[in-house]
């Protein structure tokens, strides 16, 4: 029997802040032979570990451009990185730069920029809650090494009646992490639809998420409370993720669809659609590569495989999960890893067509809820909304750890991140925890920034540098 981990799950935890994007450029790394095409979005293959060595701490690493939610293979490992482990207000905080309003849609690097969104207008961050017809979204570029900024689009995103409650106060209205080319970025903007922005700023394309099928079957993917049916619209989560010449984006708040748009025109290229995919705040995983890929999506009762050029139902499988789903799955070079909502975790064979023998399902465990799990060298981290940490063998699901995490994280919505053989958890509230990274959770830092906004977003890992975004500022963490 298959130990796994028990979160506590309330329904309230469905808002998918570590939501997210992937796929990069066809390029070399700079310190390695291999190369990731733009389909690639979940290879498991182990990069060397290219630290800085002690006596030359300040040098640059080579880069590995952080190009969407949860990085270039969407699975919050950095394999060429060296960030900091300790920080404060004085030591190792390159710069801090003050944002024109919320967000917890991740920061994302690429090249010399780094790219956040924000709104403002409407939310409880402001005294009398601002008007509906005021919100306002904003893409906007920083210098990666100064932090000046480069450019800032601004889209008026009026609200035509009032949002949850759970949205309003929990994440907001800049919750999906965009994602980038080499010629493009690309944001989803929840009602305000998808954006594509080229690398000055300039908009490209900018299209509409459609709405909900009226002939569609009513979902299952129902909870009761009370006799009562609980709404599972909390707001726009998941982040578009790029595979071939398409940019997938989980529309599911606004259609109950998956979308895949052309990245150069912005025209709809397919669509997926069921009435379960509402609550459903998790982004599209590409597993696999080239042809044999396929897109991983979780929804109420079900897990699909889809064939990224056509939005053809490859696989599914059904499952117990229902309620609200949050964390974006992970994978390696065979199986998926999918968690969140009621029910079971999966690992699931991605393959489009099975060998004789074996089964879709290839093991069950227990769950977790909002922060994605983290897959390196065959143990899957997980972190809890409520302060737990596990670590399961990925071969089979056995717990490795299952404890409360040391140090008092309180609340965690950010997904952790790998970077230098470490483990980077950022709480809401209570600073950025530091972790071992050998299935242990040995608390090895904890670093506290002067800045009492919710740190919501998960962060950005490039070289030597570590971004922290809060509702309120910006931050680049660097050696000094």
């Amino acid at each position: 029997m298959h130990r796994g981990f028990q979160v506590a799950l309330a329904l309230s935890s469905v808002v998918g802040l570590t939501v997210p994007l992937n796929a990069v450029p066809l390029r070399a790394i700079q310190g390695d032979s291999a190369t990731l095409p733009v389909t690639d979005g979940n290879s498991q293959h182990q990069a060397p570990q290219n630290q800085a060595p002690q006596n030359q701490a300040n040098a640059e690493l080579p880069r590995d451009d952080w190009n969407g939610f949860r990085g270039p293979r969407r699975d919050g490992v950095a394999r060429h990185a060296n960030p900091p482990i300790a920080w404060s207000n004085d030591e190792n905080v390159a710069w801090r730069v003050d944002l024109p309003g919320p967000g917890a849609s991740s920061p994302i690097v690429h090249g010399k920029l780094v790219i956040v969104i924000c709104y403002t207008g409407y939310g409880s961050h402001l005294d009398d809650g601002g008007k509906l017809e005021d919100l306002a979204l904003h893409v906007i570029a920083f210098d990666r090494t100064s932090g000046s900024k480069t450019w800032q689009y601004d889209l008026d995103a009026p609200l035509t009646k009032k949002p949850p409650q759970m949205q309003t106060t929990e994440h907001g209205f800049a919750t999906p992490t965009p994602t980038c080319d080499d010629e493009r970025i690309y944001a989803y903007l929840g009602h305000a639809g998808v954006l594509a922005l080229d690398l000055d700023g300039k908009e490209v394309w900018h299209v509409d998420t459609g709405t909900p099928n009226p002939d569609a079957a009513p979902p299952t993917n129902q909870v009761v409370r009370d006799g009562k049916t609980l709404s599972l619209r909390w707001g726009a989560a998941g982040s578009p993720l790029l595979a071939g010449d398409l940019v997938i984006v989980n529309a599911s708040e606004e259609s109950n669809s998956i979308r895949a748009y052309d990245r150069k025109t912005g025209k709809l290229a397919w669509k997926r659609e069921s009435s379960n995919l509402e609550g459903c705040a998790t982004s599209p995983m590409l597993a696999g590569r080239g042809d044999a890929s396929v897109v991983v999506v979780m929804l109420g009762g079900e897990v699909w495989g889809l064939d990224p050029r056509t939005g053809a139902v490859c696989w599914s499988v059904e499952t117990e999960t229902r309620g609200g789903i949050s964390p974006t799955p992970v994978a390696d070079d065979d199986i998926v890893y999918t968690f969140g909502g009621s029910g079971e975790s999966l690992a699931l064979r991605f393959a489009k067509k099975l060998e004789e023998g074996d089964d879709r399902t290839f093991w069950k465990s227990k769950n977790l809820a909002i922060p994605s799990p983290l897959l390196h060298e065959g143990k899957l981290y997980l972190v809890a909304m409520s302060g737990m940490g596990a670590c399961l063998d990925a071969k089979d699901g056995a717990i490795l750890f299952d404890e409360r995490l040391d140090g008092r994280t309180s609340k965690i919505y950010s997904s952790p991140v790998f970077a230098g053989g470490r483990l980077y958890v950022v709480s809401r509230k209570r600073g950025t925890f530091v972790y071992s990274a050998d299935g242990k959770f040995d608390l090895l830092a904890r670093n506290e920034l002067d800045d009492d906004s919710h740190f919501n977003a998960s962060p950005a890992v490039d070289g030597d540098r570590l971004f922290l975004r809060s509702d309120r500022r910006l931050y680049c963490i660097a050696k000094s």
